[in-house]
């Protein structure tokens, strides 16, 4: 009974071995390299402008600050020792709320740049699912977790130029 059920099995898996090759052959795949898309993106460019443009705004700020609290240490410098106490509150006082902005802004910029991406990379999958229904594809991977791939399965190109569509469109 045992040796029935072991010869059962091997013909059981022997038959499976012979079955999944025709099935994988039938399988239809494509890659994306979406580090490419996104980098290419138009609206990728777009953004990284705007939060560059809202960096530098932000860089002016602080180098006005910073010029505040060099003229006020330029300023303690020349004061008498009694009176170099208050002025020395006051530039702690001013050091501590630069440290506070850019803190803030270094977070508030990583949060917009991080929405933004999700944004675009949800916008991605979104054009990667469509043409993998129109395409007909049974598996879209993504080119970084592949080792080796043909070049004839790349649907990049065609992930970017849709993608690029819809961005003119809006």
């Amino acid at each position: 009974m045992n040796k029935k059920m072991i010869a059962g099995f091997l013909v059981t898996l022997m038959m499976l071995g012979l079955t999944l090759p025709a099935f994988a052959a039938e399988l239809k795949v494509a890659y994306v390299d979406v580090g490419e898309v996104f980098d290419n993106y138009q609206k990728t460019k777009d953004q990284d402008l705007v939060l560059k443009t809202a960096g530098e705004a932000k860089e002016k700020e602080r180098n006005e600050m910073m010029a505040k609290i060099r003229s006020m240490e330029d300023e303690i410098a020349l004061l008498a020792a009694d009176a170099r106490a208050t002025k020395q509150e006051a530039l702690i006082e001013k050091k501590r709320q630069l440290e506070d902005f850019d803190r803030t802004i270094r977070q508030q910029l990583a949060e917009q740049r991080d929405k933004v991406v999700r944004e675009i990379f949800q916008e991605i999958d979104v054009i990667v699912q469509e043409l993998s229904t129109k395409g007909g594809y049974d598996m879209v991977f993504n080119k970084r977790v592949l080792l080796a791939q043909k070049k004839e399965f790349d649907v990049t190109a065609q992930v970017s130029a849709e993608l690029a569509k819809k961005y003119k469109k809006v």
